[in-house]
This record gives structure tokens, C-alpha cells and sequence, in this order.
């Protein structure tokens, strides 16, 4: 029987995807969220899961092996931004992002072995990011990603991804075979 709580993905290694005090994408953005979540009491209703990280070749069954290297590089250097100036290349960028990729694909694999019924990771959702470039403090695309894994790892013949964020209106839409 599959247990009754949803998992919830909390830690500093989650934690730290961000861009620095005062960005949109802050760095206290996670600490916000738990602080009003235990607050409400949810904390007592949900299993806490630890941030887990990915392989660089998980990271390519979506994005390009060129933009991959890229990220490394610029991750490491700090330097400039990965798309045309919405997402810095802050020192240790990559890692970070690898947390936020890692936990979806965390809670994907626990929800199909049936460890938990639903899954939430408050640091993620990162739908902007091209499989060649970042977009909208998107470094990696997680639900392309996830996608993606369905579909190779489990052989999952439809997804359905249903993205409400239509603010930005820039109709990028994926298509898979």
C-alpha cells in the first residue's frame, strides 16, 4: 500500500539555486517557503526528502552536451550569464542546478516504487532553460528532463506537461515524437 504523505524536498543543497540577495530568484526563497509551510503545520502532514544530485548525462537527455560544458565552465568561473541577461553564471551554479534536476527525478522514481503518492520540490520546475541556452533564471530544464527520463527509463508513451506559466508569452513549445 502506498503511504498516504507526500514527499516534500527540503535542504541547503536545494537551497542554494539562486542569484544573490535581492534577485528575484533569491537565495532565501526555500527558507520562505519551509518557515510558512511548518507555520501552517504541513511539516507534521508530508516526509521530508533529502535534495539528491544528478550525473552530467542525465542532464543530456535534454539539454546539448556543448551547452552542458558551457554551464561547467561558467559555473566554475562565475563569470557572465548563460542566456542574454537574465541568468548569471554565479560560482557553483552547476551543482545547484544538478540538485534541483536531481530531486524531481528523486521524486519521479519515488512515486512510480510507490514510496510516496505525490511529490513536491519548492526549488524547481525550471521550464525556461533551452535544451542549447538558459532563459528566466532557468539554468536546466527539469521538466524536459523529466520528461525525457520517462520516456528512456521507464518507457512512458505519453506525457502530459501542462506549463500555466504563460507570462512571458514566448510560445516555446517542446514536441517529442
Amino acid at each position: 500500500m502506498m503511504p498516504a504523505a507526500p514527499c516534500v524536498y527540503i535542504g541547503e543543497d536545494l537551497a542554494r539555486y539562486g542569484f544573490g540577495a535581492g534577485h528575484p530568484f533569491g537565495p532565501d526563497r526555500l527558507a520562505a517557503f519551509w518557515q510558512q509551510a511548518c507555520a501552517a503545520g504541513v511539516d507534521q502532514h508530508v516526509q521530508q526528502s533529502a535534495p539528491v544530485s544528478v550525473e552530467r548525462a542525465v542532464l543530456e537527455r535534454f539539454h546539448t552536451p556543448a551547452y552542458v560544458d558551457r554551464v561547467i565552465r561558467q559555473s566554475a568561473s562565475g563569470d557572465g550569464y548563460l542566456d542574454g541577461g537574465d541568468t548569471p553564471a554565479l560560482k557553483g551554479i552547476y551543482e545547484s542546478a544538478c540538485y534541483v534536476v536531481g530531486s524531481v527525478l528523486d521524486a519521479i522514481e519515488r512515486i512510480l516504487g510507490q514510496e510516496c503518492r505525490q511529490a513536491f520540490v519548492p526549488i524547481a520546475g525550471l521550464h525556461h532553460a533551452r535544451r542549447d541556452s538558459a532563459a528566466g533564471f532557468c539554468v536546466f530544464n527539469d521538466c524536459g528532463i523529466a520528461i525525457e527520463t520517462l520516456r528512456s527509463q521507464h518507457h512512458v508513451q505519453r506525457v502530459a506537461y501542462v506549463d500555466i506559466d504563460a507570462h512571458h508569452g514566448d510560445g516555446v513549445f517542446y514536441s517529442f515524437d
